[in-house]
C-alpha cells in the first residue's frame, strides 16, 4: 500500500465533500435573498428560520471538514513505520485501517480502507503495537499483519 495516494484519495474525498458543502450553503443564501425580496408574513419568517438553520449546520459541518483537511494534509507520506502510529495503514486479519481522520471507508485497488481517527476504541488498542501483535476488542481478536 502506497501511503502518498491513500493520502491524496483521502484529500480528494475530503475535497469534493468540501466543495459540496459549499455549494449547499451558497444555494440556500441565494434562496434567502431571492425570499427575501418576494415575501412577507409568518410563513416567510418560518421559511427564513428553518433556512438559516440549515446553513448553520451546513457551516459547522464545513468547519469539521476543513479542521479534518488539516489533519490530513499533515500526515506523513514516506516515513518507514515500525509501530501504529497516526498516519499508518495498518493491515490485520479483519480489515485496513488509515489512521488519518474518521470519513467514510475509501476503495484503494480493489482494498476497502477504513478511514479512522486514532482516537477511535479499537485504535486505541492498537497504537505503538507492532507487526504480528494481536488484541482483542468486542471480543474479536485482530491481528497485525502489516504496516505501511
Amino acid at each position: 500500500m502506497n501511503r502518498k495516494e491513500l493520502k491524496q484519495l483521502v484529500l480528494n474525498v475530503l475535497n469534493n465533500q468540501i466543495e459540496a458543502i459549499q455549494k449547499q450553503i451558497s444555494s440556500l443564501s441565494e434562496d434567502a435573498q431571492n425570499d427575501a425580496k418576494s415575501s412577507a408574513g409568518d410563513k416567510h419568517e418560518t421559511g427564513l428560520a428553518m433556512m438559516h438553520l440549515e446553513q448553520e449546520k451546513l457551516n459547522a459541518k464545513l468547519i469539521e471538514l476543513l479542521d479534518m483537511q488539516q489533519i490530513a494534509l499533515k500526515l506523513s507520506e514516506n516515513k518507514t513505520i515500525e509501530k501504529v502510529v497516526l498516519g499508518s495503514i495498518v493491515k490485520t486479519n479483519k480489515a485496513v485501517f488509515y489512521l488519518s481522520v474518521p470519513m467514510q471507508p475509501v476503495n484503494y485497488k480493489n482494498t476497502q480502507v477504513f478511514c479512522v481517527s486514532v482516537h477511535a476504541p479499537l485504535i486505541q488498542h492498537l497504537l505503538n503495537k507492532e507487526i504480528g501483535h494481536q488484541v482483542t476488542f468486542n471480543n474479536i481478536p485482530y491481528k497485525i499483519l502489516e504496516i505501511y
